[in-house]
């Protein structure tokens, strides 16, 4: 069943018959015409075909690496609260860090079935125009936590180097010199800030960080932390050490493994995570962490999003928040006395 056959038994016009279906102002006997024949012909409108006829979807695509990462649960709060706010609503989809699906999600934009993009992975410019190829559509893509700044685009995120630092000063200051860094092997912006992060802080402090003290990973899980710690604690006295953790899901593997070999903690291996997941608060020891605020990073990637698509604001932002030191007892200097 076709529209035009709507319009036919209902004795109007097309466009009457798109206005009924998109709910746009019509006169009462004739919506009641079209609704009748809606119903005697079974008819379903299309709702994606017509969306590509329309300027706007009112849909907004937030793209994550992975759903799982329970880092995210709080940033896809703020951008579902804030752009239900706004007006819009949010289709949700995971690349799983692969790069052709990523791409796939994107050119989403060409096809006017989203009106924007919140993009939490990184990729760079040159391969994102190989498929949306026109600047104005690129430009309605914020960038959420993770970020490439010769993009040229707005990105909403906190400053993980000084974070880092922060991080790595407090595990210096309860007298933890043998500074170990668990990171990840892919190419991220906020690893690599926040491992730069960590090398300030101990070269302001005198330290050197030893290259064997850094452990990168193959994919951000409990399981593959807690390996590698295994791997340090079967091969390495293990001492006094302090752990800088780039996430709390890496950091709760750590524990694991540091429990399992009755390691004392903070005495022996003071661990601090970062994100400052629910689950941090109830790990055994509780973790110390980096919070990041994730309701807000959603909401501001909501709002410059909007900015964005509405041309209240073309040009790119450069958008930073808040972190906090969240200090719990895998660092607590009371215990060490």
């Amino acid at each position: 069943m076709k529209i035009n056959d709507v319009a036919e038994y209902a004795g109007v016009s097309l466009a009457t018959v798109s206005r009924v279906i998109n709910g746009k102002n019509v006169k009462k006997e004739t919506r009641e015409k079209v609704e009748e024949a809606i119903k005697k012909l079974n008819y379903t409108p299309n709702f994606m075909a017509s969306s590509l006829q329309r300027t706007k979807s009112n849909m907004l695509l937030i793209i994550v690496p992975e759903i799982s990462n329970p880092y995210y649960s709080a940033i896809l709060e703020g951008v579902e609260v804030t752009a239900k706010s706004m007006g819009y609503n949010i289709i949700l989809g995971s690349s799983y860090s692969s790069e052709a699906q990523l791409l796939d999600y994107l050119t989403l934009l060409n096809t006017k079935l989203v009106d924007g993009i919140i993009l939490m992975e990184k990729i760079r410019k040159d391969k994102i125009m190989e498929k949306i190829k026109d600047e104005n559509v690129f430009k309605k893509i914020v960038q959420c936590s993770e970020y490439i700044e010769e993009n040229e685009l707005t990105y909403v995120t906190i400053d993980h180097k000084k974070a880092a630092y922060e991080a790595v000063s407090h595990l210096i200051s309860i007298g933890k010199k043998d500074i170990y860094l668990f990171s990840m092997k892919k190419d991220y912006t906020y690893s690599t800030l926040r491992r730069e992060g960590l090398i300030e802080a101990m070269r302001d402090n005198g330290l050197e960080f030893k290259k064997e003290n850094e452990v990168l990973l193959d994919e951000l899980s409990i399981k593959e932390a807690q390996k590698h710690m295994n791997i340090i604690l079967n091969n390495r006295e293990v001492e006094n050490i302090g752990i800088f953790a780039v996430s709390d899901v890496i950091a709760i593997g750590i524990l694991k493994a540091l429990n399992t070999k009755n390691i004392k903690i903070p005495q022996e291996a003071a661990v601090i995570g970062f994100d400052n997941i629910d689950f941090s608060a109830v790990t055994e020891p509780s973790l110390t962490t980096v919070s990041q605020p994730g309701y807000e990073l959603g909401a501001e990637s909501v709002k410059s999003l909007v900015r964005k698509i509405t041309g209240e604001c073309n040009d790119p932002e450069k958008i930073i928040l808040d972190h906090e030191l969240i200090v719990r007892e895998t660092t607590n200097k009371f215990v060490l006395k």
